[in-house]
């Protein structure tokens, strides 16, 4: 460079030395944005929204079935970004696999939604542990539903499904047998004819009480009188004056 400038300087030729200069200071640009690192997104935990797409709620309950998976030795990362700055979903998933330190000896399964430009993409890495939930047939749906929530940009339901899916294989429901719903059955008919018999023995209690502040000879209701403890208190008709 240094010999180029002496050449030049003498202004035999001073738009080659112009054009010299220009693309000297473009290397110079370059190299120096090539000294700086490209910024990836951290590992903060097992959750990692940064497209800010789930609420608090959201969050909380896909960590702790994920920590309820990780008991089972199925090791679980999400990851929703909004900034690829590879440009490419493919090399961006890498890098985070090697940077958040998730690949090899200590792999563990990655669900990343990525947005490039106007649309989403997601990269999905499954070790042998996650995998052995599914059949091949259901490896394929996952991923495909995956795709799909992807493509039509409904990453909040994506992200809900990547973990509630594996937490169902993980966490099958217990089914009830036929003797288990005969027993409930039974006692459902139980409780149901307790009902009956008590709201009968009930109404025929109320009855009885009803029966009882009736006067005999006119059956009016009987009123009680208003005496003293001394005196005692009686019941009695108003139509017809009968006391008891």
């Amino acid at each position: 460079m240094k010999i180029v400038l002496e050449y030049y300087t003498s202004g035999k030729n001073p738009s080659f030395l112009a054009l010299v200069i220009i693309l000297s200071l473009i290397g110079i640009f370059l190299s120096s944005i090539g000294a700086y690192p490209i910024s990836l997104p951290k590992r903060i935990g097992k959750v990692n929204d940064y497209g800010n797409v789930l609420t608090r709620r959201d969050r909380q309950k896909l960590s702790d079935k994920l920590d309820q998976l990780n008991g089972k030795g199925i090791d679980l990362i999400l990851l929703i970004s909004t900034r690829d700055p590879y440009l490419n979903p493919n090399i961006f998933t890498s890098k985070i696999r090697a940077k958040w330190g998730i690949r090899g000896e200590t792999a563990k399964s990655l669900v990343v939604f990525i947005r490039e430009s106007d649309k989403w993409a997601v990269r999905i890495f499954l070790t042998t542990e996650t995998t052995n939930l599914f059949s091949p047939e259901g490896l394929t749906k996952y991923r495909d539903s995956l795709e799909t929530k992807a493509e039509a940009g409904e990453i909040r339901s994506g992200a809900m499904y990547a973990v509630n899916h594996l937490y169902r294989k993980a966490f099958p429901p217990v089914k009830t047998t036929s003797s288990e719903k005969n027993k409930k059955n039974g006692m459902g008919w139980v409780y149901i004819v307790s009902g009956i018999a008590g709201g009968i023995l009930l109404l025929g209690t109320l009855l009885r009480w009803e029966g009882m502040n009736r006067c005999p000879r006119c059956g009016s209701r009987l009123k009680t009188s208003k005496g003293t403890w001394r005196e005692g208190k009686e019941k009695y008709c108003p139509e017809c004056g009968y006391r008891d």
